[in-house]
């Protein structure tokens, strides 16, 4: 109780000293100014009472002056508009821009209320950067100023509030337009992309010199995620994305105008063919071991994919490719089915195989006299043997004893590839034969082929 009293004393005695007697010594020099007929107004002043309410008022009157100015400056903030974009005012007809930041941060600071005018307000705020008195290529550091509309009393600032820009003179050309699919994986295995037709063949690009230069190629992005349907059919497709591209694959930074906006016709579909399967040695068998025969477990395999792909795998099969290097006995096993390209699905990917495997054969009785066929003749020549030795080779066959006595010369197709003559001068040229199984027979057989090479005359028409 004592410390309670002691603690109320010290909080008085505070008060008078600090309080109290300040105003009554200020009451007191107030008063002397005024004469003996206002004695009754110092005696109203030196009441204890009048002076305690005095004090009072004035103690409020202070505190709400200074809380005034408190609360005007709490009023003041700060407003940050992260990732506002820039526009640059140019001649864009005439040059090309590089350095030119895409986005700035503005920092708003005033009162609350103005900031948050400027916040609902912020869409027809703008930062811009001005190259109109600009008229020649060159290297400048400009400034990026922020527009606040009507709210004058925001002090705002920029970051960067500079930047430096390099002025080109712009060079634009036409080029050819191809298109790319993009995200296939994302349709249904059964589905494909069967054809695409753009409806413009060649768009502008512009830039720096330098850049255009780079350009290799202009792809039109055929995103099928942005299809409207996914299914079978044709349907018309516009939300396109054109993109340049240097040799290496690289995206170059140039504009893509065009006259006609690019038009897509996707046509997707559902195909499927049933194809047969191939056996093929990968790897030669260990020396005097041949194989008999083997048996899939199944023939064939359905196939989902494009038509082209679709096409070529009816009349070819797919491949399966086995390693026979270490075959020295009967074989029972799984294999994997590759998938081909331009398939999407099949009704499976593995097949079981039994492999029977015996002794080979390699006798002068089962040797094969087959022409030489031509393939990929060039365009505006004639090719024909440079003599009649030129004309047909012997085939020399490694094989089982019953493939051997099977096997035929329509087992094999025997030719050189002319592509490699294309672009060359009259003249002869030796080239290398090439042999191609046709059959499972020829499939189980290796071969030595005599003479290796032919030699042939190139010709024009």
């Amino acid at each position: 109780m004592k410390k309670k009293t002691s603690l109320f004393k010290r909080i008085v005695s505070v008060f008078d000293k600090y309080i109290v007697i300040p105003i009554t010594r200020i009451v007191l020099r107030i008063t002397r100014l005024f004469d003996s007929s206002s004695h009754w107004f110092e005696t109203f002043l030196s009441k204890q009472t009048t002076l305690l309410f005095l004090s009072l008022f004035l103690a409020l009157g202070l505190y709400i002056f200074v809380d005034s100015k408190l609360l005007a400056y709490n009023n003041r903030s700060a407003e940050v508009f992260r990732d506002q974009k820039v526009e640059v005012l140019y001649d864009d007809e005439r040059f090309a821009l590089e350095g030119v930041p895409e986005t700035a941060d503005i920092t708003l600071m005033g009162n609350k209320a103005d900031l948050y005018i400027a916040r609902q307000q912020q869409a027809n705020h703008s930062v811009t950067i001005d190259l109109n008195n600009i008229t020649e290529p060159g290297t400048y550091e400009v400034e990026l100023k922020y527009n606040s509309g009507d709210l004058k009393s925001i002090e705002t600032s920029v970051n960067p509030s500079k930047t430096t820009v390099v002025v080109h003179a712009k060079q634009t050309e036409n080029r050819n337009l191809t298109y790319s699919v993009i995200n296939t994986n994302h349709l249904d295995s059964t589905i494909s992309v069967e054809k695409v037709t753009l409806n413009i063949d060649q768009v502008f690009i512009s830039g720096a010199g330098y850049k255009v230069d780079q350009v290799a190629i202009v792809e039109a992005l055929i995103d099928v995620d942005k299809l409207k349907s996914k299914k079978s059919g044709k349907q018309t497709f516009e939300d396109i994305t054109l993109r340049a591209y240097d040799a290496d694959g690289n995206v170059v930074d140039v504009e893509i105008s065009y006259k006609v906006k690019p038009v897509a016709e996707v046509t997707l579909s559902s195909s499927s063919r049933t194809v047969p399967l191939n056996f093929v040695i990968d790897k030669a068998l260990p020396f005097g071991k041949a194989i008999e025969s083997y048996t899939f477990s199944r023939d064939t395999v359905t196939v989902y994919g494009s038509k082209e792909a679709l096409d070529t795998l009816a009349t070819e099969g797919i491949d399966i490719k086995f390693d026979a290097s270490n075959l020295t006995k009967d074989y029972s096993g799984t294999v994997e089915i590759p998938m081909p390209n331009g398939i999407t699905k099949m009704d499976t990917n593995r097949v079981d195989i039994d492999i029977k495997v015996t002794s080979s054969v390699s006798s002068s009785d089962y040797n094969l006299t087959i022409k030489v066929d031509k393939l990929n003749e060039p365009d505006g020549y004639h090719v024909g043997p440079n003599s009649d030795a030129d004309v047909e080779v012997l085939i020399r066959p490694t094989c089982a004893e019953k493939v051997c006595k099977a096997l035929s010369s329509a087992d094999l197709e025997v030719y050189i590839d002319l592509s490699s003559l294309a672009g060359k001068k009259e003249g002869v040229y030796e080239l290398p034969v090439q042999v191609r199984p046709r059959t499972a027979n020829a499939r189980l057989t290796t071969f030595v082929i005599s003479p290796e090479k032919v030699k042939v005359k190139l010709m024009r028409d």
